[in-house]
């Protein structure tokens, strides 16, 4: 198992008290990555209902592919060949953008293949294959890699937040995967180096490399270096996607949130702002994240959730990708926005499920439509898209008839992904079965979560209202991007 150096911290489940916020985000951003990578199978994510520490839901942020795409794609990226990949940007620009590179490394039993890149400003996506001589154990890390791979792109570590990665096993010695980089924060030319790489403990749990040397942000490796690591290079040129993106330096300040409004990016893989912070202490960036944007005609974008990145050293740099605007887009507003601690419980808007549309009314700034929900053995997949102002993922409760829970295998049973369909701007929350033993091994799915169980005890839709959430439009900050 190899050591992981990326420092990324987690969004917090945290509560509105602001002494208490400072407490939970040290927690989570001094916690070892690779513990929680060991211990935690996805990343934690905000939803609007953590923010008032009412309620806990493990998100990972996927796209799915449909049968269509995966055909249009599979031609060109091997990934998108099976159902069980996961689209993580637009299929259609991944299709237009991307680059075969078909380079090959193997060290203590392992191949590594890079198969295809596809970079933009925003983003860098690395599809590759892994194989083993020997089936792979793949109990803690579903959906992350089995070999975890550093990144550096013209020698620099990959830095900021809102990256992922995803994969599936094609049989037990075969892994088909993908990293998705968020790059937003480099200044990355048209062609670039990309170097992906990981080593390897001897008997002795002893690593060939000084983890200092490996922290560096900056880092050449040597031939006698690359000998000891398992070791891919590729030159990527990225200028085909140049004529489709438009970058908006802006470097205006952002006091109510601590931050400098840092550029603006529209591609083809999504749009992203980035916001910049200032300060020493994990507590400066706990407010980063709290705002809402809008459109020059008042139309409230969605903000994606996401994670925070900090650095001790040096100004924090995160990213926060949004929806429902294009490089048409002639400003938006970023408005900060206000936790008001609730009196008791912020309550909930319930309705039986079964007809839809099902509208619920999470504030007087916004609503969260339910178009559809699916039931099937050991999964509920809600359909559903943001009217106006909604912050973060919606807090979601499926319950029986007495208001018990009623997901798949329980509330510790569950495991919530969080679809993104970009052509549509609507997303699918899917609550999956995820039961495991002490050890960590799945535990099979029985009769008591198929689909006619479920069914029979999923009669609720319940969404945790936002009303404690203000927007402070008298702080709002204008960008202008014509």
């Amino acid at each position: 198992m190899n050591r992981r150096k990326d420092f990324i911290g987690a969004g917090a489940d945290i509560k509105v008290d602001p002494e208490n916020i400072k407490r939970m985000v040290n927690d989570k951003l001094n916690t070892d990555l690779l513990e929680r990578r060991m211990y935690m199978k996805y990343k934690v994510f905000k939803t609007a209902a953590m923010a008032a520490a009412l309620t806990a839901a493990f998100s990972l942020t996927a796209f799915a592919v449909s049968p269509a795409g995966q055909e249009a794609i599979g031609k060109v990226i091997s990934y998108f060949e099976s159902d069980k990949a996961e689209e993580i940007t637009d299929i259609e620009e991944l299709s237009k953008y991307n680059e075969e590179i078909g380079t090959s490394a193997s060290k203590n039993g392992y191949t590594f293949t890079l198969d295809n890149v596809a970079a933009d400003d925003n983003f860098v996506h690395v599809f590759y294959t892994l194989t083993c001589d020997k089936p792979i154990d793949n109990g803690m890390y579903f959906p992350f890699s089995p070999l975890y791979m550093d990144c550096r792109i013209n020698g620099f570590m990959r830095t900021g937040n809102h990256s992922s990665e995803d994969g599936y096993f094609v049989d037990d010695q075969t892994w088909k995967g993908v990293y998705k980089y968020n790059v937003s924060t480099m200044d990355i030319p048209d062609t670039f180096k990309l170097e992906l790489y990981t080593e390897f403990a001897d008997e002795n749990g002893e690593y060939a490399l000084d983890d200092e040397y490996l922290y560096q942000d900056y880092l050449e490796l040597t031939d006698a270096d690359k000998e000891k690591l398992l070791y891919v290079s590729a030159e990527i040129d990225k200028s085909a996607v140049r004529v489709a993106t438009k970058t908006v330096e802006v470097n205006k300040p952002f006091e109510a949130n601590n931050c400098v409004i840092n550029k603006v990016i529209f591609s083809p893989f999504g749009n992203q702002l980035m916001l910049t912070t200032m300060g020493n202490e994990h507590s400066d960036i706990y407010r980063v994240d709290q705002f809402a944007l809008c459109d020059e005609n008042g139309k409230f974008l969605d903000v994606l959730n996401t994670d925070l990145t900090f650095y001790s050293d040096r100004e924090s740099s995160n990213s926060f990708e949004f929806l429902k605007a294009d490089a048409d887009t002639e400003q938006i507003s970023i408005v900060p926005v206000i936790f008001n601690e609730p009196e008791g419980d912020v309550g909930c808007e319930k309705q039986r499920i079964g007809t839809y549309p099902m509208t619920f009314e999470v504030s007087d700034n916004g609503k969260v439509v339910v178009t559809d929900i699916r039931i099937s053995d050991g999964r509920v997949d809600i359909d559903y898209y943001k009217d106006g102002f909604v912050m973060y993922d919606p807090g979601f409760r499926l319950v029986d008839d007495n208001g018990n829970n009623a997901e798949p295998g329980g509330k510790l049973g569950c495991m919530l992904k969080t679809t993104v369909h970009y052509d549509t701007d609507s997303y699918t929350a899917s609550y999956i079965y995820d039961m495991q033993d002490e050890s960590g091994a799945p535990i099979p799915a029985g009769e008591e979560v198929s689909a006619a169980v479920i069914a029979e005890k999923f009669t609720t839709l319940e969404v945790y209202r936002q009303d404690y959430i203000e927007l402070d439009l008298d702080n709002a900050v204008t960008i202008d991007l014509k």
